[in-house]
């Protein structure tokens, strides 16, 4: 018979916390306070999954082995938003370049100079064929390189994690298990180390930019860091905990979705389900409101209309300059 477990309860609370996020940025899309075509459209997208991931692990905690189908939703769901907040988090720092550096140019992500819709369908197309392999010809491009290990990492988790969906663990110890578990330890460990790889990556141009604004700021006399970095740094705490959670839930078998003594007859036991909840769903969520915070730190930057205009002087000023988008 179906009850309401203890992971049904927390997956129901963070539920709530991603409801009310999704809640407020719908009614900022929908009052044009959030533009589309914008950083907060990749930080919507990761809300969303959450959204169906914690719904698939209510659903998980009330019928537990009966349905395992909703579980594995419910870790690729998981997999998918902590790839996607990652990104986010990029994106974020990228936005905050282009409105705020005298260049309003990220040197993250420079501007393409080929901005036609050839050299974007070949680029995808690039993707779409050689996959992480396309890097070869993007090496130069340092954001293009990060999509491409953070694709190759959540490619990895995702096939770990289902290549075990056909073990039989009533006998752990077995010959194929033993060889499923040592394959999925390896990719699913493999794909959060690159993940935990690019949270450094991110800390590290976080500071350079803070380091980069304070010096601008002391030759203006004016030491204050921008609010909105600040948050950028607070946030990439909850991320870093996340990271090094995923590495360990990844290589130490105790911390292992697939170790059957974290497992009730209904479902997670409380200990595993405190662990995945306070390390893996609470880290995100906190990270993730830290993000959405910053479009109140962010009120004064420049507005698209005025950077327009001021890269249109430089064009005069510089024939052949094309203007960058916002």
């Amino acid at each position: 018979m179906a009850r309401f477990t203890g992971e049904a309860g927390a997956a129901l609370v963070f539920l709530i916390g991603y409801s009310l996020i999704f809640g407020w940025m719908v009614y900022c899309f929908v009052t044009h306070q959030f533009k589309w075509r914008s950083r907060y459209s990749l930080l919507f997208f990761h809300v969303t999954v959450r959204v169906a991931s914690q719904g698939c692990g209510i659903a998980f905690g009330i019928l537990g082995f009966r349905n395992t189908d909703v579980f594995l939703a419910y870790l690729i769901l998981g997999a998918e938003g902590y790839f996607t907040l990652v990104l986010c988090a990029f994106r974020f720092l990228i936005s905050w370049h282009q409105h705020n550096l005298p260049s309003h140019e990220s040197w993250l992500e420079p501007r393409e100079k080929d901005t036609s819709a050839g050299a974007r369908w070949r680029k995808t197309l690039a993707l779409l064929v050689l996959g992480p392999f396309a890097v070869i010809f993007y090496w130069r491009e340092r954001m293009a390189v990060l999509h491409f290990l953070l694709i190759f990492a959540n490619a990895a988790i995702v096939v770990g994690g289902s290549y075990l969906a056909g073990a039989d663990f009533t006998d752990v110890n077995g010959k194929d298990t033993q060889n499923r578990l040592n394959i999925s330890k390896i990719t699913r460990t493999t794909g959060q180390s690159v993940f935990l790889a690019c949270n450094f990556i991110l800390l590290l141009a976080i500071l350079a930019t803070i380091r980069n604004e304070r010096r601008r700021n002391r030759n203006g006399k004016s030491s204050k860091t921008h609010s909105t970095l600040i948050l950028l740094l607070v946030a990439w705490f909850p991320l870093i905990v996340r990271g090094i959670f995923g590495v360990l839930q990844s290589a130490v078998w105790s911390l292992s979705y697939y170790n059957p003594e974290n497992y009730e007859s209904t479902g997670f036991t409380a200990r595993f389900t405190a662990i995945e909840y306070v390390l893996g769903v609470f880290t995100e969520w906190l990270a993730c409101l830290l993000l959405n915070a910053t479009y109140f730190t962010s009120k004064s930057d420049p507005s698209k209309g005025e950077i327009s205009t001021e890269e249109m002087k430089r064009s005069n000023r510089e024939p052949g300059r094309d203007q960058i988008p916002v």
